[in-house]
């Protein structure tokens, strides 16, 4: 049986400071965690065994699916120190026999993954890369393939001026155990991008690229976390909560979850996701593109637009949040102003009349003086 694997052991460090608390993958993503879309892509193409390998805060993630297991049955390793991306997936050997699909677990991929192994096989490949056409692609592995297929050159997060390819590494990819090989003789870290796909193009041997044209992104920065939120309240995934009727004061899709109170004059605009237990008094706006976790407060007056507030945070009457990420546990004093693009840490307080400019980062677990401006980075972890 063909098993997969998914790479979950990175930091995410363009994503602080919501990876101050957890690991990238645990994330919330439209209220579940990002690496739920990957097990729960595995589970609707048919696997029944997945091994996650683990690194930074590995706990959060056993003590999650401990408790809400995803209907596979999973088996994990874990990184001492960081061993790169092929490390990791090396540890993953004791459990792999047979042809492997590796997964990565901040990637949102909407791939036929049976076809790819079809392809795989057909090839009579020892790896096969899934590739997506991307626009920048200096933030990516490129890749260049012959007319068989075959990858013939491969470059990771080239300069602009170096860029031959539009066709990025996906992050998804199909091996034959054979590919443990390759991994044996390196003492650092093993990378794929770096280390094991040149080796393979170096020896001409079977490295293959899969052009794929489904949906894909890599939440590594904050900006593409917002895109992916959007992209998935508009497709076909299966959105948490029960999707109401269309009325006065409530236009497009809105899904709510349990426990719900909306007061008197709200306006919500979908698409809007709103987690258990949330509140929105009166005289509130919800905007397109809103993802308010469980328990979440909404005051008086408040006007939100395309953000992401995770759960259990508080925000007071006549605030102006603009699509921005807002941790768990904060609170938000009343006639504050959160510009476009902000990512506030967890358990932050911003007092009352304070402003924080576009594009902000506040670390976690920190106040915020009332009237204060913040218009710099505040990324050092609290203690």
């Amino acid at each position: 049986m063909i098993k997969a694997v998914i790479m979950a052991g990175g930091s995410g460090t363009r994503l602080q400071p919501l990876t101050f608390v957890r690991p990238k993958p645990m994330i919330p993503l439209i209220n579940k965690p990002i690496l739920q879309y990957s097990l729960d892509k595995l589970k609707e193409d048919g696997f029944k065994e997945v091994i996650i390998t683990l690194g930074y805060m590995w706990d959060h993630v056993k003590q999650y699916y401990k408790r809400n297991p995803p209907g596979v049955e999973l088996k994990y390793t874990v990184e001492k120190w960081p061993l790169g991306t092929a490390g990791g997936v090396k540890k993953a050997k004791k459990y792999v026999d047979d042809t492997f699909v590796v997964l990565s677990g901040d990637v949102i991929i909407d791939a036929d993954l049976k076809d790819i192994i079809r392809y795989h096989q057909e090839k009579g490949a020892l790896a096969t890369v899934v590739l997506t056409a991307v626009d920048d692609p200096s933030h990516y592995g490129i890749a260049n393939l012959d007319g068989d297929g075959r990858i013939v050159d491969y470059l990771e997060k080239p300069d602009p001026k170096d860029v031959f390819s539009n066709l990025a590494n996906a992050g998804t990819y199909v091996f034959e155990p054979e590919i443990f090989d390759y991994m044996e003789n390196h003492k650092r870290m093993i990378d794929f991008s770096r280390d094991i796909f040149p080796q393979l193009i170096k020896e001409d041997q079977a490295i293959y690229g899969y052009p794929s044209d489904g949906y894909w992104n890599d939440l590594g920065r904050p900006e593409t976390y917002m895109q992916a939120t959007r992209d998935l309240l508009a497709s076909r995934y299966k959105i948490p909560g029960h999707k109401i009727k269309e009325e006065i004061g409530r236009l497009g899709n809105i899904w709510l979850g349990k426990n719900v109170q909306i007061g008197d004059r709200v306006r919500i605009e979908g698409p809007v996701v709103i987690g258990d237990g949330v509140v929105v008094s009166s005289g509130s706006k919800i905007s397109s593109g809103t993802v308010l976790g469980e328990n979440v407060v909404i005051g008086q007056n408040v006007n939100i637009h395309g953000s992401v507030i995770f759960s259990n945070t508080e925000v007071n009457d006549n605030v102006f949040i603009e699509n921005s990420i807002i941790d768990r546990f904060c609170f938000i004093d009343k006639d504050s102003v959160i510009e476009n693009g902000a990512v506030i840490g967890s358990a932050v307080e911003i007092g009352k009349n304070s402003i924080i400019k576009s594009s902000r980062r506040i670390t976690r677990a920190v106040n915020i003086f009332p009237g204060s401006i913040i218009d710099s980075d505040y990324l050092i972890a609290a203690e």
